[in-house]
């Protein structure tokens, strides 16, 4: 039998609190832009693991959240918790904390300029200036 509490309501607000302050990192399994639509699951720097739905590169919400003791949330448990389910980070948030650029938005990994046509899968999202320096860094 498991006598390990469930992961409350607060507890994920503290998270998602954490990750907007900045005092939590998050490192995404896959670049965000790459996904563009379906889930992206973080290694956040807390030990927790987060895993967001991407909805044509908008943040749309959390579909799974899991401690480093085992417990976790499903995407229907975390609809059970009101403030969760309407949480929104906003769109610089999801950029800056989760590289999530904004609907149908693509940005440059470097600067995060807003790209005006859409990359190719073959070329990183890069704008011109930061895709010229680093051709320039290219070793030879």
């Amino acid at each position: 039998m498991n006598d390990t509490p469930p992961i409350s309501e607060a507890e994920v607000l503290q998270f998602l609190k954490g990750i907007e302050d900045g005092s939590v990192s998050l490192q995404p399994d896959a670049d965000p832009q790459d996904v563009y639509a379906g889930n992206v699951t973080y290694a956040a720097s807390n030990g927790w693991r987060i895993r967001i739905f991407n909805d044509c590169n908008e943040w749309d919400y959390v579909d799974r959240i899991e401690t480093p003791d085992g417990r976790n949330l499903d995407f229907d448990a975390l609809g059970e918790m009101p403030s969760v389910r309407d949480y929104d980070p906003g769109d610089e948030i999801a950029w800056s904390r989760y590289g999530i650029p904004g609907y149908m938005k693509f940005r440059c990994r470097f600067c995060g300029a807003v790209l005006t046509v859409s990359p190719t899968e073959s070329l990183p999202q890069l704008c011109i200036l930061c895709r010229s320096r680093q051709d320039r860094c290219r070793p030879n």
